[in-house]
């Protein structure tokens, strides 16, 4: 009986023993598992950015103003032909826009009615005065007239013939072929076939083909950036292949156009330059230029009324407040003092990033 109940004791003991044993292994296990879990729930890693960046230039910079406007005549250069007595046009032998040169004839004109007219009139008046000028001359010889009045009848008689040869010199009694005195461009015809015009009335407008020059429309906002003499690149707009044009800014006007509600600015071209008058053209008006540090557009943000940019330091992302100047299209003047040739700006991934971020450059 008591070797019975020895036995049991022992059974006992071994199966609390195993027991035991089986569970401070499984809960060893456990802890093996869940110290790496918490290891790494405790690594207060940081983020690592994947950006592009380039290198900061110190590069010439022009800062362009884009105006549009035409080819037009220089202001009081255009040459008016008219003739100097009431005329009938017959034929106009000219179109606008063509090219002339020096004795090339524009148009036949010959005297209105009233013109003839008056050229009768002043032919009878001749005669008229003549045979009192005769008449005076043989009273004078009879001593019928005294010198006063020969004097007057002479001086009748030569007022007489001068304005009947001045009629006759202007081509009133027989057709007048009006020609061209210069090498130049028809900018308008002012009159049609069988039009009557008055004396002094322009028939014809020229410009000499070295006066033309360019006016460009400005908003007034940019006015104050224009000078006299800046550089001015012309193209035409309908035919972008021709080579640009260099001009010069020569009359910047102090008024708003009431037509396009722009400033009107007028561009000197070189001599000999030949542009079709009214053309469309385009014209970049360099308003600034110097050599100073330049970075891509992309690499500069807007940041509250301010501008910043990222420089890449040691695998880390450093904000810099930056001041912009001159701007193109593609590029932006950067002014801060702690900037150097050759910085590593950020331009791609540029806009996630935040001060001290680590980065890592793609290439």
């Amino acid at each position: 009986m008591k070797k019975t109940r020895l036995l049991v004791i022992l059974l006992v003991l071994l199966g609390t023993g195993v027991g035991l044993f089986f569970l401070i292994r499984s809960h060893r296990t456990l802890t093996a598992e869940q110290a790496p879990t918490q290891v790494a729930e405790g690594d207060e890693t940081k983020p690592v950015a994947q950006v592009q960046t380039v290198s900061i230039e110190r590069k010439s910079i022009s800062e362009k103003l884009t105006a549009y406007g035409s080819v037009v005549a220089q202001p009081g250069k255009t040459h008016f032909v008219a003739i100097s007595f009431e005329s009938r046009v017959q034929h106009i032998l000219v179109s606008p826009g063509q090219l002339v040169k020096p004795g090339d004839t524009l148009l036949e004109v010959q005297g209105s009615p009233a013109s003839l007219l008056q050229l009768h009139q002043a032919e009878a008046t001749a005669q008229e005065a003549s045979k009192e000028l005769d008449q005076a001359r043989k009273r004078f010889d009879m001593k019928l007239a005294t010198n006063q009045e020969l004097n007057q009848a002479q001086k009748a008689a030569s007022d007489a013939e001068l304005q009947l040869e001045s009629l006759k010199t202007q081509g009133v009694a027989a057709d007048d072929r009006i020609r061209s005195e210069i090498t130049g461009i028809v900018a308008k015809v002012d009159v049609e076939d069988g039009q009557v015009a008055s004396a002094g009335t322009p028939l014809v407008e020229l410009i000499a083909t070295g006066d033309i020059e360019i006016k460009l429309g400005v908003e007034p906002e940019d006015v104050a950036k224009l000078q006299l003499g800046q550089r001015v690149g012309i193209s035409l707009v309908n035919n972008p292949a021709t080579s640009e044009i260099e001009g010069t800014v020569r009359l910047v006007t102090q008024r708003v156009n009431s037509a396009d509600r722009l400033v009107d600015v007028f561009v000197s071209v070189p001599q000999g330059i030949k542009l079709l008058l009214a053309a469309y053209v385009r014209g970049e008006i360099i308003v600034a230029s110097r050599e100073t540090l330049v970075v891509p557009r992309d690499a500069v943000l807007p940041d509250d009324g301010g501008y910043t940019l990222y420089v890449v330091q040691d695998h880390r992302a450093i904000k810099k407040t930056v001041k912009v100047g001159l701007q193109t299209d593609s590029q932006v003047e950067v002014i801060d003092p702690e900037l150097r040739d050759g910085d590593q700006v950020v331009t791609v991934g540029n806009r996630e990033l935040g001060d001290e971020m680590q980065v890592k450059v793609l290439r």
